[in-house]
């Protein structure tokens, strides 16, 4: 009976304690993991986004001489590729990157400086051209604004020397108060925002339903200390099309080509998500002239028909023929289409298409129509002569 009792109260602690061990181990996973949590120094280094940007005319360098500080200042790169510096006088820099360029200005320096350390940095931004092909509504080059601080304006080409030698001395004064260095700069678009693929997208007009965002394809220049050349890389945007994730939307800068594929089948979906995400605009704007009630230019829906068109600016007149529609295709011709229109057609098919940004479309007499006019300009003078004979008879 002893026996069977102990048994009993062994079987009941034994419970009690792996009911316990388990709580605790469950109490476990919810204390901070601190050394997990931690955020590693290496974050706070430099991501070198601008380690690959090339220069070229119409950007500004800013430079910070150890322990000359008397030769620093902001020296823009003119039309020749060249810089003005002091002691060096023209100093070609095109093409190099700022890792290059203040390499060499170390070496040239060190004719007249002891172990100089040059700080190079871009100051004011070129302006920004890239070439947009493929799926989107206008696609092209297209042009974008510079960044530049707010520290300073950009030198106007008509200035005289004077004048850009005044600035550069006031910069380099600026840029001494409080002992500060050129970190304090504020590098920036004028619009405070960096040109990236979802703005060459907005610039272009917006995607259409077929456009493939999954595999956009990325060209750029390589700098001469790499080897020249271009490189390529290809980029899902989806994300950024469906979740707003901005992560795949890299920085474009000059020089760089894009090309958005087309897909095998396209998606209705995809266009109402680009005007939430704005990347694709809301309107359209196009023209409408001849035998329409309210002729004139028409904002419609993006991806708007022909029918919705026709619905806002009135019915179509009696004795009406065919409409003609007249557009500039993404090669640069231009296209003359002769519609068959039907309202009860489908939206996209052939005989009520889907319109585009600065399309013109006319709505042309018929063949009864145009012979009704005939036959009125010939009767007008007559009935001119008959109204003054009556008129003369009334007398």
């Amino acid at each position: 009976m002893a026996f069977r009792i102990n048994s009993k109260l062994l079987l009941i602690f034994n419970f009690l304690f792996l009911f316990l061990l388990f709580d605790i181990s469950k109490a476990d996973t919810n204390f901070t993991n601190n050394k997990n949590n931690q955020i590693e120094l290496e974050y706070l280094e430099s991501k070198n986004e601008l380690e690959d940007y090339i220069i070229d005319t119409g950007d500004s360098i800013s430079l910070e001489f150890f322990p000359a500080d008397e030769l620093s200042g902001v020296f823009p790169v003119n039309e020749e590729g060249e810089i003005l510096l002091p002691r060096l006088d023209e100093t070609y820099v095109r093409g190099l990157t700022t890792f290059e360029l203040k390499g060499l200005l170390e070496q040239r320096y060190s004719e007249f400086l002891i172990d100089p350390d040059i700080k190079v940095r871009i100051a004011v931004f070129k302006v920004i051209r890239v070439l947009a092909r493929g799926e989107l509504r206008n696609p092209g080059f297209l042009k974008f604004p510079p960044y530049k601080s707010g520290s300073f304006k950009l030198i106007d080409k008509e200035d005289s020397s004077e004048e850009l030698n005044n600035s550069q001395l006031e910069i380099g004064q600026n840029t001494k108060l409080n002992n500060q260095s050129l970190d304090n700069i504020n590098v920036k678009r004028s619009d405070e925002n960096l040109t990236t693929i979802s703005d060459v997208i907005r610039k272009a007009g917006g995607i259409t339903s077929a456009t493939d965002l999954s595999r956009i394809e990325v060209i750029r220049y390589v700098p001469i200390g790499k080897g020249g050349g271009k490189k390529r890389a290809f980029i899902n945007l989806n994300s950024y099309l469906n979740e707003s994730d901005p992560t795949n939307d890299i920085r474009i800068f000059d020089g760089d080509s894009l090309f958005f594929p087309k897909l095998s089948k396209g998606d209705p979906k995809q266009v109402p998500k680009s005007v939430l995400a704005g990347i694709s605009p809301r309107f359209i704007s196009v023209n409408l002239f001849g035998r329409v009630n309210t002729p004139g230019v028409v904002k419609l829906p993006l991806e708007a028909s022909l029918s919705d068109a026709i619905d806002i600016t009135g019915p179509i007149k009696p004795l009406s023929g065919q409409i003609v529609l007249i557009r500039y295709e993404k090669d640069g011709t231009v296209i003359k289409k002769n519609i068959s229109y039907s309202a009860r057609a489908k939206k996209g098919s052939k005989r009520n298409p889907y319109l585009k940004e600065d399309d013109l479309i006319s709505v042309k007499n018929s063949f009864l129509g145009k012979s009704s006019g005939v036959i009125k300009d010939i009767t007008a003078p007559f009935s001119g002569i008959y109204s003054t004979k009556k008129l003369i008879e009334d007398f």
